[in-house]
């Protein structure tokens, strides 16, 4: 009999935001599943100001190979005598569909079918579930990627 060899862990040289922590348990089993997936050097988080309208959820710089995520985002609240502005988290399935966008960037930099296509699957490594809507939500089935 031969010994099975111990499962290596797979180093992420990614320096990664407090905020976004929870974000490299996702990155190590994209980089599992894709061993030529080019993963950025810092993932930054960024809450917009209150009083600007923000219209994207995160920018890439290629070059630098910087990504930076939104964590909230900025909504017009009608009150009894004004309106409001305030911040609202995104949610997790959100954050982790910028993230796969930004880094299908560092491959593609053109929007077109290749880098939506190379978003797509690098989401679905992420391997995340959601209920099943048909079957009154006892079973799960792989995350939707909506660009």
């Amino acid at each position: 009999m031969t010994a099975k060899k111990p499962i290596k862990t797979i180093r992420i040289p990614t320096k990664i935001s407090k905020n976004l922590s929870w974000i490299e348990k996702y990155l190590r089993k994209a980089r599992q599943h894709m061993p030529s997936l080019v993963l950025p050097r810092h993932i930054r988080a960024y809450k917009p100001p209150i009083n600007k309208e923000s219209r994207t959820l995160g920018s890439c710089y290629i070059q630098e190979r910087l990504i930076t995520l939104a964590t909230h985002r900025v909504v017009i609240i009608q009150g009894p005598k004004r309106k409001r502005r305030k911040h609202v988290a995104l949610s997790q399935k959100e954050i982790l569909m910028t993230l796969a966008h930004e880094m299908a960037h560092l491959r593609h930099d053109l929007h077109n079918f290749e880098q939506e296509y190379y978003a797509a699957t690098i989401f679905r490594t992420f391997g995340l579930q959601d209920r099943c809507p048909y079957c009154k939500g006892t079973g799960n089935i792989p995350m939707q990627y909506v660009n």
